[in-house]
């Protein structure tokens, strides 16, 4: 028997709206602050209980609408961000469907009063549950207030999938975070069962919207960036690699002021940080990037938190380069919360607030100072009770690499100078000053920093050991199949290792810096990595055993060094892309400014 055909009454077609556009109380909220934002409001306050699940009212002080305006607002497909399928092309709002508001009003309790600025008395208008709707003049503020009561109470089989109530307004204040990240210029509140959780402040600075939401010692670790290519421009702070979290949850992006999700540009972070966080670890960001509004889809989602690009690539490598471009640059500063927005120029930008301090510490003055004072490395040795050989008094300044546990010395022209050592803790840790700094630095993570940014700037060029007699090893036929798989890509890594049988290796030469004690357990971890990676694309698999061959290189804590080569270490490492991880991510250099020893020992 053929089915009847229908047309859907109008509440049920809200039902099935709501069930794409509100999918939770935070999409409730996401909507509404969205709508306040395209009305020009400058202070929106949020007010929850019970993670949103029996109340939400979004309060904005925006422009307001008109009895007719509001009456039309609550119908499906009403809006007023476009006018016909042309607009689609070129969207600059953040609300454009129409479905919010009736969509919401079909499945909560929904109020809304709202007034024009020269208008007298407000428009109240109530619905409840898609149905019962009435309207009428009331008193109010200029601005919209929505009030959102019992969400769901007429969809129990929605209502029953909600999440517990805290983490229902943990969702609401990521949302209104991410919101307030993407525009510093507005004042967000949010007041959770009466606990005021957000206050951001809306002077226009996004450092101080930063330490709002995720605390000063947050801000105080952030690089900014400011990068343009293809014109595609990328701008906003990342977190300096030690500030890691285990999700992304500290991860904002924003294309053209909208908050949304795309795993390209995250791909893009998790590359540009690769060699300097751990594995599992995500950097915190807040990015914008801004876009030709021509070659992006917006209308891929029905809530919008998804954008489709015109050209993924092009804005891959853009965000890529500013990235990599920000990291390169020596960490050596971090952001000024000693002032705010208010006392720059109306004008000022972010990047204002960014003061570079410099691993030269008190700059031109200390540098004479540290001439009279630190004239050569006896001078050093005369205040560490050590005392040089002949041989050691040659050149104050030294590049320190690692051969067969002995330290050669050679001469480098680095122009770094005023950092310097002060001796050893527990044979691991080097302890070095600045005159406005203290620097503990791990001697091993420094050293595989230096050594893994050498052979990767060595490029196919990386120097090899070969070995008179060729080192055998065990291997499952598993492991044997892996290496001669790649066996090309090993070659070009110094690493000549080959199969000799259906279950032995024969390893003919390795990178020179390796240490023959260390050679099995390199073969070893290579070994490891193919085991877990069945299919390793030969870029990640020449950054891993860089990685390796660095480890293996590098210093081990318990050596001991004397004063001039902590002194080579150091300048090494301060000319190294990065000189506060090693490329597993560990920290090498921990600074500890004057300030910061003034606060421990409580003389601020």
């Amino acid at each position: 028997m053929e089915a009847e055909v229908r047309v859907l009454d109008q509440n049920t077609a809200n039902q099935i709206a709501a069930g794409e556009v509100v999918e939770k109380p935070a999409s409730v909220v996401k909507e509404l602050i969205e709508n306040s934002l395209d009305a020009g409001a400058n202070n929106i306050e949020v007010t929850i209980y019970e993670g949103g699940t029996e109340y939400i009212r979004v309060v904005d002080n925006g422009s307001g609408m008109s009895k007719a305006n509001a009456n039309l607002s609550v119908l499906r497909h009403a809006t007023s961000k476009i006018r016909n399928a042309e607009d689609l092309q070129s969207i600059h709002s953040l609300g454009f469907r129409g479905e919010a508001l009736p969509s919401i009003a079909s499945v909560a309790k929904f109020e809304l009063i709202t007034r024009l600025h020269d208008e007298e008395f407000a428009t109240a208008i109530t619905i409840n549950g898609g149905t019962d709707k009435e309207c009428i003049a009331t008193g109010g503020n200029v601005g919209t207030a929505i009030t959102v009561r019992d969400l769901f109470f007429n969809v129990p089989a929605r209502r029953k999938f909600l999440r517990t109530v805290n983490t229902e307004g943990r969702y609401i204040n990521e949302i209104i975070s991410k919101i307030a990240l993407s525009r510093p210029d507005v004042h967000f509140r949010l007041l959770n069962n009466d606990k005021e959780v957000i206050n951001t402040p809306g002077n226009g600075n996004l450092v101080d919207t930063i330490a709002s939401i995720y605390g000063k010692n947050v801000a105080n670790d952030l690089i900014a960036l400011k990068y343009e290519d293809n014109g595609i421009g990328v701008s906003g702070y990342i977190g300096k690699p030690t500030m890691l979290k285990g999700t992304r949850q500290w991860q904002t992006i924003f294309v053209n002021g909208r908050t949304i999700n795309n795993r390209m540009i995250g791909k893009a972070l998790d590359h540009a940080y690769r060699s300097q966080i751990p594995k599992g670890g995500f950097p915190f960001a807040v990015l914008d990037i801004t876009v030709d509004t021509a070659n992006i889809d917006i209308n891929v989602h029905p809530q919008k938190s998804e954008i489709k690009f015109g050209d993924e690539g092009a804005v891959y490598r853009v965000v890529y380069h500013a990235l990599s471009d920000a990291l390169t640059k020596p960490l050596l500063g971090s952001v000024d919360m000693g002032k705010s927005v208010t006392e720059h120029s109306d004008n000022t930008d972010d990047s204002a607030m960014y003061t570079k301090r410099p691993f030269s510490g008190g700059g031109n003055n200390y540098q004479a100072n540290q001439q009279q004072i630190w004239k050569t490395p006896e001078r050093i040795a005369e205040n560490n009770g050590i005392e040089f050989s002949a041989a050691q008094r040659t050149d104050e300044n030294m590049n320190l690499s690692h051969t067969d546990n002995n330290i050669a010395i050679k001469d480098v022209d680095n122009g770094v100078d005023n950092i310097w050592p002060l001796g050893q803790i527990d044979r691991v840790f080097i302890v070095a000053q600045s005159e406005t700094a203290l620097y503990l630095i791990d001697q091993h993570a420094a050293h595989e920093r230096v050594m893994y940014d050498k052979l990767v700037n060595s490029h196919q060029n990386i120097p090899t050991q070969q070995f008179l007699i060729p080192l055998y090893l065990d291997a499952t036929p598993q492991e044997v199949s892996s290496i001669e798989e790649y066996r090309k890509e090993f070659m070009q890594l110094g690493v000549d290792v080959e199969p000799s049988g259906e279950t032995i290796l024969r390893v003919s030469s390795l990178p020179a810096d390796i240490k023959n004690d260390e050679a099995e357990e390199f073969i070893r971890e290579i070994l490891t990595l193919l085991s877990e990676n069945k299919k390793i694309n030969p870029a990640d698999l020449r950054e891993e055993v860089l990685h390796y061959a660095a480890c293996h290189s590098a210093i081990r804590a318990g050596e001991v060094l004397n004063i001039r080569q902590m002194r080579a270490l150091i300048l090494e490492l301060l000319n190294t892309e990065h000189p506060f991880t090693c490329p597993h991510g560990r920290p090498c250099m921990v600074e500890i400014t004057s300030e910061e020893l003034y606060k421990m020992f409580k003389r601020t």
